[in-house]
């Protein structure tokens, strides 16, 4: 042991230091004494050195340096060895040195692991074993009597921890290798706790992984392959394992190889990562692979238990060579028990490999935040101000970890404007490191990939993928095995849809990606394919037309008002893909595209694909005759026929989207076009026949013809064997269903169509499938033996669910079953407990008075039953349904909940709307501790609320005649939204409570605030009157210093002259006549009975919802612009009908 002099002369131990917060320096701390120094400590050092086991020995403190500085080095370890041996006890600095680890144990979470090498456990901890009297008999000044019981203490609290003995293990080599795996076993055990700190969701993804290796299975080579696209994790993931495992697989040989594909690019051979890794595998320099064919180099490595990581490996050559020809003879090269992990984009790879393939998931939005946060903000600032720039990222990113930091770590140091600047140039500019590790992949394919790959990125992600295969034959050869490829490759991804099975999505990065690579050609007239609205604007209105343009991109919510002329894709002889279209979350804007001359004279007859909503004009041009044609959108559109005359034959059309051509009277001869798969009809309302040459299209999969109001007439059989989904839905003139053919039929859907009786297309729907019926005719419970996801009767005469003799196992299955509006319907039967898993909706069966008993408990999540006034009691029923989210009664006669409700822990929605005999809510109400939203609306019998429970947010109580009292917790909920309008004989002192701790409300919400409550006056800290309303809006002079506002407070008096409907507010800020922003309210739904004033009081973000506020800078936001000036904010009622309303009275108020 060091004789260093302890320069305390305190009598007691120094006090603690600080407790070390950063990455631990120290693996293992090793306490010993000099006898042990030339011997058995001697060879643990070499054998922790071998390890890469990083350890700390108090030789490497200086003289000067005391037992202050010794706990600072073990508050930066992770274990400590106590090794106890004959003369220990002899060295006060030994003694102090345990007592100081003890210590450690609590402040730094340290782990002890003690050796007792030629000693006994009785000398070192009994109260008269050898080292009590050694300390009894010691001589010095800090040796007091107090002093010698702590070491005591300490030596006991180190001796019963879990260690090893040299009396059990007296070889000195067996009892160092036993003591390194110790210390490996506990550094695994902690290091999850290492990795916590800088990874994001890599706890589950390494425990999947570690499955797959199986561990135990020691009789195995096994090898697991990651895939994923560029900067997903799999080397994060890869190094997670490595790093988890390489401390507990006992005699075995760990080595990570990294980057390989990349250098291998760069020096166009292998020879030096396999150099690296036998030479490290075998301890030995310099091994090149001629060395590696020698006899004795194989057999020693074939007696080698190994953990191996092979990262980023581009080729299955490079994996040969790498396992030295021996890939697919693992148990020639290395000793059972090994596991290899390899890392790469190519499915190929992994398959040649025969490893077992997991699939690196991207990120979830909530762990994505997470990442983000670390690498964007630093520790302990607020990200309240960037928060919605936050999810513009998160979006951006999808789940790519890569991404996440690359751009976290430019945002960082950075303010709110330059945030929006570099978010504005990233939709334009991919950032080079993120771009660079993407294209890697694609810069690996042969030219036509690259090209197909393009035209997938740029238009075709999201479609089922024979669709896709089939669309790219039209352009390429070999389609389906060049798709397959870029899926391997991991620039596609594939992913399974229950209706409509494999989907290729591309990641939005890689979208990204493509469209920089198109932007790379230099001339943007010339580009092979255009997505920027004004370049587009261009090239059809300004320049002339180019043979270079094969596909054009418009989204049009960003394109500004077009009129084109009639020659407008005149010379664009290469179009193959031309799209005008609105993103699904918009809907269908004003029309953007106009023509001129009312007429375009042709479009491009080499395109394969032509999606234009609202394309403007009666008909397609005359002379516009596309024979390679697989794909024609033109829905939302006036046309009335897709062709005047000359319809072209259309033989490789396979999607025919006319859906809401409210004008379409007649569908195009599709006898020819024995490749359609996709025939959507919807919204046609004056189509009226659906020509018969649909009995012919051997290859349909969808034929969709919901809400056609003029239909009569339908094809009498539908001969596809590949028809997966028949809707035919709110057909009011249609009786009668096609007979199907198909065995693959997954949705029928006839609701809202009266058909005459049911019809045999029933039992064609798979197991797990969709089945809607409806009408009178309907007076039989259908007779299927599948099991459904979803039943669904409406309207019909059903009186009983019969099943006739069926029992148990063989009754029908439904996830979901919805009873509506089966008015002769009297009774449920019992057995409807075991045939529905999920959800079960009863609703506006009004003979039905009663539940059936449940003798057993269910795992339903989601049970409505709705307007049926007969039943009174639920008791029954509920007590075994524990597993229920969704509670929903409303509009039925139940006097009263049981007090058992409180054993639905996982109910997060309780609904009991108008049930008018409800007289009170249990007291067991409160221990819901996951119910979220309440609703009692118009529950007229109710007095008094109880004790809600704790994380209630949202409380819907209006129209509640007979409420008096709240409940003494009501000022402590955080709520979202809370409605007592129309209460007349509600205590007013609780909504007083309510009122005055709005603003702190809106303040510790990060979403908006609503509170409605009768009232003729806003509340006093609106600070009348100036911001009492006069013709509809309140003054408001800003502060000249605005950088502290948070949102704002706004509230309104107001009355409705209509009984019910839907309605919201509506505040503008104004500077004169310039509006520069404006808030909206959520949206509720009004019952009421008179004309009565009602107040309600709700907050918004400090910024509201203006464009240009998110386009301009942060110094230019309207508080800061405005700052020290008079704004107003004028208010108005939007009852979603009708022109927005005046309201009564009106007030702002700014929150800080």
């Amino acid at each position: 042991m060091a004789a260093l002099a302890n320069s305390s002369s305190s009598s007691s131990p120094p006090s603690p230091a600080r407790p070390y917060t950063g990455k631990w320096e120290h693996d293992v701390f090793l306490c010993f004494r000099g006898d042990t120094r030339l011997n058995f400590m001697s060879h643990l050092r070499e054998a922790l050195r071998e390890k890469q086991i990083r350890f700390f020995v108090d030789t490497m403190l200086t003289v000067t340096e005391d037992i202050n500085e010794l706990l600072c080095v073990l508050g930066r370890s992770a274990v400590s060895v106590v090794i106890f041996s004959e003369k220990f006890a002899d060295s006060t600095w030994c003694l102090d040195e345990v007592d100081t680890i003890v210590r450690s144990v609590d402040q730094f979470g340290h782990r002890v692991l003690p050796v007792f090498y030629r000693v006994d456990w009785t000398a070192v901890a009994g109260d008269s074993g050898a080292y009590a009297k050694t300390i009894a008999e010691l001589v010095d000044e800090d040796a007091t009597e107090e002093r010698k019981q702590e070491w005591k203490d300490a030596l006991k609290a180190v001796a019963h921890k879990t260690g090893r003995t040299s009396e059990a293990i007296p070889d000195d080599a067996e009892l160092v290798k036993q003591v390194v795996e110790d210390v490996l076993s506990t550094l695994a055990a902690m290091s999850s706790s290492i990795q916590s700190n800088n990874l994001v969701g890599m706890d589950s993804r390494v425990l999947e992984v570690e499955r797959r290796l199986a561990m135990s299975e020691v009789d195995t080579i096994r090898i697991v392959g990651l895939r994923g696209m560029g900067g997903v994790g799999k080397t994060t993931l890869a190094r997670a394992c490595y790093e988890k495992l390489r401390f507990s697989a006992k005699d075995t040989k760990f080595h990570f190889v990294e980057r390989i594909g990349e250098n291998c690019d760069k020096q166009n051979a292998v020879d030096g990562f396999v150099q690296e890794l036998y030479s490290a595998l075998l301890s030995e320099n310099y091994i090149s692979h001629g060395d590696l064919n020698i006899g004795y180099r194989r057999a020693r490595l074939s007696r080698l238990r190994v953990f191996i990581v092979l990262d980023d490996v581009h080729t299955p050559s490079q994996l040969e060579q790498l396992l030295l020809r021996e890939a697919l003879h693992l148990t020639k090269l290395f000793a059972a028990g090994s596991r290899i992990i390899v890392t790469s984009r190519n499915q190929r790879v992994l398959e040649y490999a025969k490893a077992e393939i997991h699939i690196v998931d991207h990120l979830s939005d909530d762990e994505s935040l997470q990442l983000f946060k670390l690498h964007a903000f630093r520790p302990g600032s607020a990200i309240d101000d960037q928060i919605d720039l936050s999810h513009q990222v998160i979006s951006y990113c999808n789940g790519n970890p890569l991404a996440l930091k690359v751009l976290g770590g430019t945002l960082l140091p950075k303010d709110r404007k330059y945030w929006r600047s570099f978010l504005q140039k990233l939709s334009e500019i991919q950032e080079p490191e993120i771009h660079h590790v993407l294209r890697r992949s694609y810069d690996e394919l042969g030219d036509d990939d690259k090209r197909l790959f393009l035209d997938i990125a740029c238009s075709f992600y999201g479609i089922v993928r024979s669709l896709l295969i089939k669309y790219m034959e039209a352009s390429y050869t070999s389609a389906y095995s060049r798709v397959i490829d870029l899926i391997d490759r991991s620039l596609l991804i594939s992913v399974f849809d229950q209706l409509q099975g494999e989907i290729v999505v591309v990641h939005q990065l890689l979208r990204e990606m493509a469209w920089n690579i198109v932007n790379e050609e230099e001339n943007v007239g010339k580009r092979s394919r255009l997505k920027n609205p004004d370049d587009i604007h261009n090239l059809l209105t300004i320049w002339k037309g180019d043979r270079a343009t094969q596909g054009i991109h418009l989204d049009l919510s960003k394109a500004e008002r077009m009129h084109l002329k009639a020659n407008a894709f005149e010379g664009m002889d290469s179009l193959r893909w031309l799209e005008f279209a609105w993103p699904k979350c918009f809907g269908h804007g004003h029309r953007k595209i106009q023509l001129s001359d009312d007429i375009i004279n042709s479009l491009p007859n080499e395109l394969r694909g032509l999606y234009w909503d609202q394309f403007p004009s009666t008909s397609l041009p005359s002379g516009f005759s596309p024979k390679k044609l697989v794909y024609l959108v033109i829905s939302h559109s006036p046309i009335e026929r897709c062709w005047e005359r000359d319809q072209p034959k259309l033989e490789h059309l396979m999607l025919l989207d006319l859906t809401y051509c409210e004008n379409l009277t007649i569908v195009p001869n599709l006898l020819r076009s024995s490749h359609l798969e996709h025939l959507l009809l919807r919204g046609c309302k004056t189509l009226v026949e659906l020509p018969a040459s649909i009995q012919s299209l051997v290859k349909l999969v969808r034929l969709d013809a919901r809400d056609c109001q003029d239909l009569q007439r339908v094809p009498a059989r539908l001969n596809s064997k590949f028809l997966k989904q028949l809707l035919l839905s709110n057909c009011p003139k249609v009786t009668r269903c096609p007979e199907v053919n198909s065995g693959e039929l997954r949705v029928l859907d006839l609701d809202g169509t009266p058909i005459n009786s049911l019809p045999n297309a029933i039992y064609k729907v798979k197991a797990g499938g969709v089945l809607s019926l409806y009408g009178p005719n309907i007076t039989s419970f259908p007779k299927i033996s599948t099991s459904l996801e979803l039943l669904r009767l409406r309207n019909t005469a059903i009186e009983e669910l019969e099943f006739g003799h069926l029992q148990g196992s063989d009754l029908p299955r439904f996830d979901r079953l919805h009873l509506v509006q089966n008015s002769q319907l009297k009774t449920l039967p019992k057995a409807i407990w075991k045939m529905v898993s999920v959800a079960l909706i009863v609703e506006d069966c009004p003979l039905i008075d009663c539940l059936p008993e449940i003798s057993e408990p269910l795992h339903l999540t989601r049970l409505r039953i709705a307007g049926c006034a007969r039943i009174t009691d639920v008791s029954s029923c509920i007590s075994n349904m524990k597993s229920l989210d969704s509670l929903v009664f409303p509009a039925t006669g139940i006097k009263s909940l049981p007090s058992i409700i409180q054993e639905l822990d996982q109910l997060s929605y309780l609904d009991l709307s108008y049930c008018t005999s409800l007289e009170s809510i249990p007291n067991t109400i409160h221990k819901l501790a996951r119910l979220s939203e309440l609703s009692l609306v118009g529950c007229k019998s109710i007095c008094s609320l109880p004790k809600l429970p704790p994380n209630l947010n949202i409380l819907k109580a209006n129209n509640c005649d007979s409420l008096q009292v709240l409940p003494r917790n009501i000022g402590n909920l955080s709520f979202q939204h809370l409605r007592f309008d129309d209460c007349p004989h509600l205590d007013r002192s609780s909504l007083d409570e309510i009122v005055a701790n709005f603003p702190d409300q809106a303040l510790s919400q990060h979403s908006q605030v609503g509170f409605h409550y009768s009232g003729i006056d806003i509340p006093e800290w609106f600070d009348p009157p100036n911001m009492e309303g006069v013709n509809n809006y309140v003054t408001l002079e800003l502060p000249m210093d605005c950088s502290e506002l948070k949102g704002v407070a706004f509230g309104v008096v107001y009355s409705l002259d209509q009984s019910c409907g839907s309605m919201s507010m509506l505040c503008g800020c104004f500077i004169e006549t310039e509006m520069i922003t404006y808030w909206r309210s959520f949206s509720w739904n009004f019952h009421v009975l008179d004309s009565s004033d009602r107040v309600y009081l709700w907050s918004g973000d400090r910024f509201g919802n203006s464009k240009k506020d998110e386009e301009e800078e942060e110094e230019a936001s309207w508080y800061q612009k405005y700052a020290g000036l008079t704004v107003s904010f004028r208010f108005f009622a939007d009852v979603g009908v009708g022109p927005l309303r005046d309201v009564k009275k009106c007030g702002a108020f700014l929150l800080y």
